[in-house]
């Protein structure tokens, strides 16, 4: 797993602010929000939510309790305390963004509740 947070931006809440310390925030959908809207979804943080939620639920379950996501419209933000939790999510997002049958299966497995 790589050590770099691209195409996420790393944040360090720091101990001040409490738990969870430090977060990933995405928003750089312009590559895959016509596809995503095709599929009718708006493409924007909640889509990319859902899809994380399912590749961190089926690829990385230990990490499932460590990570809080607080998406808007315009960008996708996971938390966590555990900075290889958060490498996950920077790990699952890079991987959708490269390999279209990794995104389509993300959607698919997909919580509906929470992908928009």
């Amino acid at each position: 797993m790589s050590l770099d947070w691209k195409p996420c931006s790393f944040v360090d809440y720091e101990k001040e602010f409490g738990d969870p310390r430090y977060g990933v925030l995405f928003d750089k959908f312009q590559s895959t929000s016509a596809a995503l809207e095709e599929l009718g979804y708006m493409g924007g943080g909640y889509t990319w939510h859902g899809i994380v939620e399912s590749m961190i639920r089926s690829q990385y379950p230990q990490y499932s309790i460590d990570i809080s996501y607080d998406p808007e419209s315009s960008m996708f933000c996971a938390n966590s305390s555990n900075l290889d939790a958060l490498r996950c999510v920077a790990d699952c997002i890079r991987r959708a963004l490269s390999d279209t049958a990794v995104l389509e299966e993300a959607i698919r497995n997909a919580n509906p509740k929470i992908i928009e």
